[in-house]
């Protein structure tokens, strides 16, 4: 799944030579977060705005981590929980037109990361 922070990161060392989509699987994590906002034409505002749904979301998650009274199963569903609502504030923020672009780039990246699992898969057999 694409992550939904990496939206939110504000470097913008990205050149158009650096938005293919392989170097995107192994990009570390503030660089695929540049190109995302880029592909995405994030405003200064969006960036600010996920910033702070990103460091607000992994202060819950961290909590969550080390919440001893929890146990595994429950620490699951609330980081879920806490994914999913993550997602739905950051997708709030995007316009109409981001939304698309977005679900498509989300799409495409489902779609490289089941290839590389078949490709994984079958090198482990052979």
């Amino acid at each position: 799944m694409l992550p939904l922070a990496a939206l939110a990161q504000t470097s913008n060392s990205g050149t158009a030579a650096d938005t293919g989509t392989a170097a995107t699987a192994t990009a570390p994590k503030a660089e695929r977060g540049s190109r995302f906002a880029q592909k995405l034409n994030l405003t200064t505002d969006q960036k600010a705005e996920f910033k702070s749904i990103r460091e607000n979301a992994k202060q819950q998650t961290e909590s969550i981590k080390n919440d001893s009274s929890l146990t595994a199963a429950q620490k699951r569903a609330k980081l879920k929980e806490l994914h999913k609502s993550t997602r739905e504030q950051m997708m709030s923020k995007l316009t109409p037109d981001q939304q698309k672009t977005f679900k498509q780039m989300r799409k495409e990246h489902r779609r490289e990361r089941a290839e590389r699992r078949k490709a994984g898969a079958t090198q482990k057999q052979g």
